[in-house]
């Protein structure tokens, strides 16, 4: 998202009901345990039933979903509807991992979980640690993941090996730990509302569910 978007936001926000530090933060872990939860419930118990869509017929609701999530959470500044937006987003995503996670090995899986969960806490710590670092760099980061992404793409419909692009997955992986920690510097200088508190954790979550998505394909690309 463009950062003038959150500016602007912010600024709306300026009149809105503050909530202590301790229960913003509390909240945005709460709302990230919530997505998650309720992803590991569509893969646990509904991957048999999403297998069975019409592949376009699912990227379309996918698609459409996750991109009227995003714009709900982000310009509404409405605890409610910024929840509704969120729960748009994680829906279709914890949808997609149905047809993506029980293809690979349990080892697969619990070590993709493993180092995405050490990766988002070392960075969340840097980020705590050095906020400035990280909220100055929003444009470079944007420049990379979109250059590594169309390298990607390329790769797909061309003949180079799969060790041409190995270092593409990694540099991937560095670009969504560094969103990591724009989003945290950037839910610490906005205001803490409960609003941005949702909006923040909409943020973190697309951050580590890619961040997940890539460490799983590394991963199982090496099993």
């Amino acid at each position: 998202m463009a950062l003038s978007v959150f500016r602007n936001k912010n600024q709306n926000d300026a009149n809105a009901k503050l909530i202590s530090d301790r229960t913003y933060y509390l909240v945005i872990a709460a709302t990230l345990f919530f997505g998650f939860a309720v992803n590991v419930i569509e893969v646990w118990f509904f991957a048999d039933y999403f297998i069975t869509w019409n592949p376009v017929v699912f990227f379309i609701v996918y698609f459409v979903s996750a991109v009227a999530g995003i714009l709900i959470n982000t310009l509404s500044r409405k605890p409610v509807l910024s929840f509704i937006g969120y729960c748009l987003v994680i829906l279709p995503l914890g949808a997609a991992l149905t047809l993506v996670v029980p293809y690979y090995s349990f080892n697969v899986v619990r070590s993709a979980f493993l180092v995405t969960a050490l990766l988002t806490g070392a960075f969340m710590l840097l980020a705590l640690l050095y906020p400035k670092v990280f909220y100055s760099m929003w444009r470079v980061l944007s420049v990379c993941l979109f250059v590594a992404l169309l390298w990607m793409i390329i790769n797909m419909f061309t003949s180079f090996a799969v060790t041409a692009y190995v270092w593409v997955d990694w540099l991937v992986v560095l670009i969504f730990c560094c969103y990591i920690g724009f989003d945290i510097s950037l839910a610490k200088a906005k205001p803490k509302t409960l609003d941005n508190a949702i909006d923040s954790a909409c943020g973190l979550y697309l951050d580590i569910i890619n961040l997940f998505i890539r460490l799983l394909i590394i991963f199982g690309r090496n099993d």
